[in-house]
């Protein structure tokens, strides 16, 4: 009694010193604090609904059967495991242990190291042969420069899979488990299993898309670019579908939320027009839970991976759009190395083998490249190159200071 004075005590001086909002704030917390003493308290109140209960023992065999997100994009993680990106396996059906595992001495782990150094052998002989022939080629062009840089760039995430990838192999197969245990849960609970239709299919193509985008891309730098060997392209095809890989399976996980979330708020809103659904919401709200539970473990699992990935586009985005600015604002949007291409055409022809009169006009196809360079300019004020920006600026200073001489 006499602690209780005391506590009332103390509050009346603390609500006499507040402001208004900190009053209603000590109000508030105040009163939250009596109605969960009053619950405590009340022996009639159905305490054991906000205790979550055991887990219970789930049948092997039936979590394999409503395991809806493994079966619909089974496709992505074969490949990947093909590839040798994230070497975890599925345990076999009827055995009592995790669905998904992994172990560095699995199957497809030796498989994953085999690969690997396969593909780094491949890798360091194209960026040794790469990096020796930039350094020897003294007359290098500025577009060449860049694309050394673009693809110098794009085999780093190689080197990067071991701590990107395999490493987090243990929260990506804790993630997969998480759903195999949340679809079982929501299955018992609601009486229904969620069906994703529309993912296997989205599955297939992305793995599809994934390869043969990345079979386009090499291949036209392959001949777009003259000095692009054919078996440099070998280096880049894992590391160029392994990084649409890994975009694919971002919006795989997605997609997936986003169904089961839709499905769990239908379930959610036929609960709450029934009659007393007090019992029913402690178990939808402990599915919240597992399903919030699960988004969070979605960004632990693959953080180093989406890391590394969107260093590597950031890093590649920026090269190559200051490149092609730069190109743009040196030659112009149409008339890029027109002239170059023209000159080195006309100087490879044999002057010895053709009359005089051709020798003549070559010379003078030469004259004409070099007194009309196909350069762009503002209507005739100024030619539009690197140095605009900064010509500009120097002519400003320059009128500004003819200005104070002359005043």
């Amino acid at each position: 009694m006499i602690h209780s004075q005391m506590e009332d005590a103390q509050y009346e001086i603390r609500h006499q010193v507040l402001n208004p909002n900190q009053r209603q704030q000590l109000e508030d917390r105040r009163r939250i604090k009596e109605q969960l003493h009053q619950l405590e308290q009340d022996n009639e109140s159905p305490t054991h609904m906000y205790r979550r209960k055991l887990k219970i023992a789930s049948d092997v065999n039936l979590l394999d059967q409503h395991d809806s997100f493994y079966h619909t994009t089974k496709s992505l993680l074969v490949l990947f495991q093909i590839m040798g990106v994230m070497p975890i396996m599925r345990s076999p059906k009827g055995v009592d242990m995790p669905r998904t595992t992994f172990t560095w001495c699995s199957k497809a782990f030796l498989w994953a190291y085999f690969i690997y150094a396969c593909e780094t052998v491949i890798v360091l002989v194209v960026a040794r042969e790469r990096i020796n022939k930039f350094i020897s080629t003294s007359d290098k062009r500025f577009d060449e420069v860049i694309y050394n840089i673009i693809f110098m760039s794009i085999m780093v995430p190689h080197f990067l899979l071991p701590v990107a990838s395999w490493r987090n192999g243990s929260e990506v197969a804790k993630f997969k488990n998480m759903w195999t245990d949340f679809q079982y849960k929501y299955l018992i609970v609601t009486g229904k299993p969620i069906v994703f239709p529309k993912l296997y299919p989205i599955t297939w193509t992305l793995c599809i898309v994934s390869w043969s985008l990345s079979l386009v891309i090499i291949l036209s730098q392959y001949y777009l670019q003259p000095d692009f060997q054919f078996c440099h392209t070998f280096a880049y095809y894992h590391i160029i579908a392994m990084l649409n890989g890994f975009c694919s399976l971002w919006f795989v996980n997605c997609t997936a939320f986003g169904t089961a979330s839709k499905a769990f708020a239908k379930e959610l809103t036929d609960v709450l027009a029934t009659e007393r659904p007090a019992a029913k919401l402690t178990e939808y709200r402990h599915l919240w839970v597992d399903l919030s539970h699960m988004m969070q473990q979605l960004g632990k699992a693959y953080s180093n991976m989406y890391g590394i990935y969107c260093l590597v586009i950031f890093f590649t985005t920026i090269i190559a759009t200051y490149g092609s600015l730069s190109e743009i604002i040196e030659h112009g949007a149409t008339y890029k190395e027109v002239g170059l291409n023209f000159q080195e055409r006309l100087l490879n022809v044999n002057l010895t083998a053709v009359d005089k009169a051709t020798q003549k006009e070559v010379e003078m196809f030469l004259v004409a490249i070099d007194k009309n360079p196909p350069t762009m300019n503002l209507d005739g004020y100024a030619n539009i190159n690197r140095g605009l920006i900064t010509s500009a600026n120097l002519s400003r200073i320059r009128s500004l200071d003819a200005d104070k001489v002359n005043t």
